[in-house]
């Protein structure tokens, strides 16, 4: 590293606005040994987490919303993909000496794990990562590089990890979860149905018509104490990129009229439009009086 440059973790803080943790990789559950291997990079580097909030709190309260929250600005992914082109290039003309990769979702790492592991939030009993800042309603990614721990975080002493600290367990989200799949199935989660290709079982489908999104649940969101209280501030996301091009409600005019270059960015478009549209149709048809 040049003199007076920054370490890695102030780089990413000033440069990203987002809540960050710093962990050594070998202090991560990995994977994907090979997304490491293609990005030229050890196991004795150094993961930075970022959690990027994506909800706006009017959202919340949309009575003709059905679509789940997260689903409601352009895909997560192209997020990270643009972040992706833009900082790495960066990274590697502050840190020439080193190798760096962003990943998120299809990651090396068990991300929630390793987020709690830093101190980013508590292990929720429906398995997601509940941060101070925004609740749940955050998207995890990393940049992962093969400088040292103290190097990357300007840290004197060698890191010890926080146990796996998890939420009060209060059972609220078990008690309302639609399908009653938590804390260990996912054959009856809602929002796995509503991924689901193909016709669905009446169970399925009555499943899937308990509540009015066409895709994805929040319930076990929605009722947990800890983000209740995140979304009694009124807290917004910061990130342009989820500020825009937001989309509560879907009809099924507009799923078929919607181009293709519009379609793609959303986060429903990985299973194309058939699985949308029955959703809707499904809602529709139990709806009738």
């Amino acid at each position: 590293m040049r003199e007076n440059t920054p370490t890695l973790l102030s780089f990413l803080r000033q440069a990203l606005g987002v809540p960050l943790g710093a962990i050594p990789l070998s202090e991560c559950r990995i994977e994907r040994t090979y997304l490491l291997e293609k990005n030229a990079l050890s196991l004795d580097g150094t993961v930075i987490l970022l959690t990027v909030p994506y909800v706006m709190t009017d959202d919340v309260h949309d009575p003709q919303r059905n679509l789940s929250l997260y689903a409601i600005p352009e895909d997560y992914h192209g997020y990270f993909e643009g972040l992706k082109q833009e900082l790495i290039p960066e990274l590697c003309k502050h840190f020439p000496d080193h190798h760096f990769g962003l990943f998120a979702d299809h990651s090396p790492i068990l991300e929630v794990e390793a987020a709690v592991k830093c101190g980013m939030g508590v292990l929720g009993d429906n398995g997601l990562l509940i941060t101070p800042e925004y609740g749940s309603f955050v998207f995890i990614g990393e940049v992962i590089t093969d400088m040292p721990y103290e190097l990357a975080t300007g840290q004197v002493t060698a890191f010890v990890p926080s146990p796996i600290q998890r939420c009060a367990g209060c059972g609220a989200c078990i008690s309302a979860c639609p399908g009653q799949c938590l804390p260990n199935s996912r054959s009856t989660c809602i929002s796995a149905i509503s991924q689901k290709k193909g016709e669905l079982s009446e169970e399925e489908t009555s499943l899937l018509c308990r509540q009015n999104l066409i895709w994805g649940c929040d319930t076990c969101q929605l009722v947990c104490p800890m983000n209740q209280r995140v979304l009694e501030k009124g807290i917004n996301t910061p990130v342009a990129f989820f500020q825009s091009n937001r989309r509560a409600v879907l009809e099924e005019n507009d799923i078929l009229g919607m181009p293709e270059e519009i379609f793609k960015k959303r986060a429903y478009s990985w299973r194309r439009r058939d699985v949308i549209l029955r959703n809707l149709r499904l809602q529709k048809e139990r709806r009738k009086p």
